[in-house]
């Protein structure tokens, strides 16, 4: 019977940052079981570069050191030369962490069960084959509850046969339907004919894909003024805006959202999940940020025209400064601007709301 030392249940992007960072090529025995493992999927991982994000700054294919935000018929700009607004794709990633790779085989399957027997774990697959391994990182999707508050998107890559004119990243586009809760167009110019249109909500419930795909659609024609296009790849994804309880012991680690990475009120977590790796830090996030999200979530489940929050919020900060905070390593005089950027007394509610909770 062979026991592998370590098994990676979920081959995500924080397995195999995991894998590359901690393991890559060690004379170890390596495992990774992923049924969707040769899925064509190629989603994007954002964030704002740091020193920490630097060692990966080759694969960034995409990057902006201008964005804005729009609501109505204001607009807000946000620059940053030292912290660009960067994305990588999944492709991209699984392409570098598996570079020149002997120690790691995979499994194109399921995990249906995992149990520890004496000092292994035995890992029951999906066509019952058994595989069995010292240490375990599980990385599997997050059991995102019915009625707890979420982010939830779909997107299209579209081709646009004429081009267009966009140079900056849109980070949020409030200049959409509002009444299936807070609702907003992400936009980034990939290149000259290139661009990503995703419609993001925060709500408790999941929409009819028909419906993202409509108010994209919408958006295209009514904001952008695009009438010639094509989609060529899309992506959608479902992020828990509540605190995840990992659950570590005896060998048995999780990562990336289900060991707790994502920042729950922005939905970002690839940046937060290799600062971890990459230095003596024990938690994603600082117990402040944490408190803070949890407040801001809480006004967001509450309270109607948050949007125009948002848009308090992006215009007491600078570029520089939102970056920081979005990455977690924000002085505590910007922390405080964006508590006097919420109303006193929805803070206040929220407050107590969050502490309650």
């Amino acid at each position: 019977m062979k026991i592998y030392d370590i098994a990676f249940v979920g081959m995500g992007a924080s397995a195999l940052g995991t894998y590359k960072l901690k393991y890559h090529n060690q004379d170890i025995s390596i495992i990774g079981i992923d049924r969707e493992f040769n899925n064509s999927r190629n989603n994007f991982f954002a964030f704002w570069m740091t020193d920490w994000m630097t060692p990966f700054k080759d694969i960034v294919k995409n990057q902006w050191s201008t964005w804005e935000f729009y609501h109505q018929h204001q607009k807000i700009t946000h620059e940053s030369v030292g912290s660009p607004y960067c994305v990588i794709r999944y492709q991209d990633w699984k392409k570098f962490c598996l570079k020149e790779s002997y120690n790691i085989s995979i499994k194109v399957n399921n995990a249906n069960k995992i149990q520890k027997i004496d000092d292994f774990f035995e890992i029951t697959l999906d066509n019952e084959e058994k595989v069995y391994c010292k240490k375990i990182y599980d990385s599997r999707s997050v059991n995102v509850e019915n009625d707890g508050f979420k982010q939830h998107f779909i997107g299209n890559i579209i081709t646009v046969e004429d081009g267009h004119k966009i140079k900056n990243a849109r980070l949020m586009d409030f200049r959409v339907k509002q009444d299936q809760g807070l609702h907003f167009i992400y936009l980034l110019p990939l290149d000259n004919n290139r661009l990503l249109v995703e419609s993001t909500v925060f709500s408790k419930f999941l929409l009819d894909p028909s419906w993202y795909q409509n108010q994209i659609s919408t958006y295209i024609d009514k904001n952008l003024d695009i009438k010639k296009y094509e989609v060529i790849d899309s992506e959608q994804g479902v992020l828990p805006m509540f605190e995840i309880n990992s659950q570590n012991k005896d060998n048995y680690v999780q990562i990336g959202t289900k060991g707790g990475a994502t920042k729950i009120s922005s939905g970002y977590a690839f940046s937060f999940f290799l600062k971890q790796l990459t230095s003596k830090d024990k938690d994603y996030h600082s117990y402040w940020d944490k408190w803070m999200d949890k407040i801001f979530v809480n006004y967001l489940e509450n309270n109607d025209n948050s949007d125009e929050i948002f848009m308090n919020m992006f215009k007491r900060l600078n570029g520089e400064e939102f970056s920081s905070f979005m990455m977690g390593h924000a002085k505590f005089i910007i922390k405080l601007k964006i508590i006097f950027s919420m109303p006193k007394i929805g803070f206040i509610k929220s407050y107590l709301g969050a502490i309650l909770n």
